[in-house]
């Protein structure tokens, strides 16, 4: 595959929040191509709103921008990100064979650019999908026209679940379509082996993940109580900031959990996440069962992340990979619900012989989704 890359050109635009799919694209890339142009626009609500530039030349950094932070409305924000890619591909791109746009709005800058100049083939990479994106009817109307418009003109489509396939078809996407809709799932960075045990907090469970209210973690901190009383040396550690930080922690007080529940606020540096998993003996992924939510039409990260540390995942059946999950023996699927939440976190944090081999099995699922062989497959099928 790295042969067949190393003459090419790539661009890559996406929006972006903290590190993702789009990021490790561009690791993957920039040392197998001759050259790629990366461009990141933040979201509105993200802490730093500039966007960026970043320009390699057979893995060389030769160009480095940022925009101004920016102010105003989403509208706004879409306008300055549509402008600036256009601007900055124009300004930069010498000849490009693949368009890489990270969601539909991204692939229609793509398309507006191949109207009067040539981009190569593009290629739409779906992060999310979700039937009802905005609450204004309007707005959900244009977001679909332009999914549609994504599918319909790029040369492949990336999806992170085969329920995009479907969702996309019940809302009026042609079936033809779907010979260039590949699967192209959440990857994985895997430590070279498995902690030793004696390392390993044995009753500490953990949460990862923004804290809101589609994350489940609420269930969780309410389950706590009843883990605690079944094993009292049970302790949740929740690693993130959201906006439910303030009230989970008001509800820690209330249910007398200050002793059993400790938050870590956000953390910057996935590194000290990752070691903060490691020492962890069973990872929570409690996704609210809401049909508007978009990890029931993903693939989250979450869960690999775990896996990738060896950790057993405790998930709710919303996203694919928990029936995976369950098949490979990795970890517990169960039903959105505070006594089988409960019931399975018991199970793990005093059944020995059940975690280690659980925990064995996580690390051997998540090596099957490096990052290197899920962009190498994507691309034997793309190029």
């Amino acid at each position: 595959m790295e042969n067949n890359l190393r003459r090419l050109s790539f661009t890559i635009v996406t929006h972006v929040y903290t590190t993702g799919p789009s990021f490790k694209l561009e690791d993957y890339l920039k040392d197998k191509i001759n050259s790629l142009i990366f461009i990141g626009h933040p979201f509105s609500f993200s802490e730093d709103t500039r966007s960026f530039l970043r320009v390699y030349k057979k893995g060389k950094l030769v160009v480095e921008k940022k925009f101004i932070r920016w102010k105003g409305s989403e509208f706004v924000f879409y306008l300055k990100d549509l402008f600036l890619t256009l601007w900055w591909y124009l300004r930069y791109s010498e000849k490009n064979n693949y368009f890489i746009g990270v969601n539909n709005f991204n692939v229609f800058a793509g398309l507006l650019l191949g109207l009067f100049t040539n981009v190569g083939r593009v290629i739409f990479y779906t992060i999310d999908y979700i039937p009802q994106r905005f609450n204004n009817h309007i707005i959900n109307s244009i977001y679909h026209w332009l999914d549609r418009l994504a599918i319909s003109k790029s040369h492949r489509v990336w999806n992170l679940s085969s329920v995009m396939v479907e969702e996309r078809e019940k809302r009026g996407v042609d079936p033809q379509y779907r010979e260039k809709q590949i699967v192209v799932p959440i990857g994985t960075d895997v430590s070279s082996k498995l902690a030793s045990l004696n390392k390993i907090k044995r009753h500490r469970i953990v949460f990862l993940g923004h804290l809101l209210r589609k994350q489940g973690v609420e269930l969780l901190v309410a389950a706590m109580r009843d883990v605690v009383k079944k094993n009292p040396s049970a302790h949740l550690l929740i690693i993130g900031g959201g906006e439910l930080e303030e009230k989970l922690r008001r509800d820690v007080i209330r249910l007398k959990l200050e002793k059993h529940v400790k938050f870590t606020g956000f953390v910057k540096e996935f590194s000290d996440v990752q070691r903060l998993l490691k020492d962890s003996a069973i990872a929570v992924a409690p996704y609210v069962d809401d049909s508007s939510t978009y990890t029931r039409y993903t693939d989250p990260g979450k869960p690999k992340d775990y896996m990738a540390s060896g950790l057993p995942v405790v998930i709710t059946k919303v996203p694919q990979v928990a029936w995976e999950i369950e098949e490979n023996k990795s970890g517990i699927a169960i039903e959105y619900n505070k006594e089988k939440l409960i019931e399975a976190l018991v199970k793990l944090l005093k059944d020995d012989k059940l975690w280690i081999s659980f925990r064995r099995n996580a690390f051997r699922m998540a090596k099957k989704y490096e990052w290197e062989k899920i962009f190498d497959k994507a691309f034997s099928k793309t190029i």
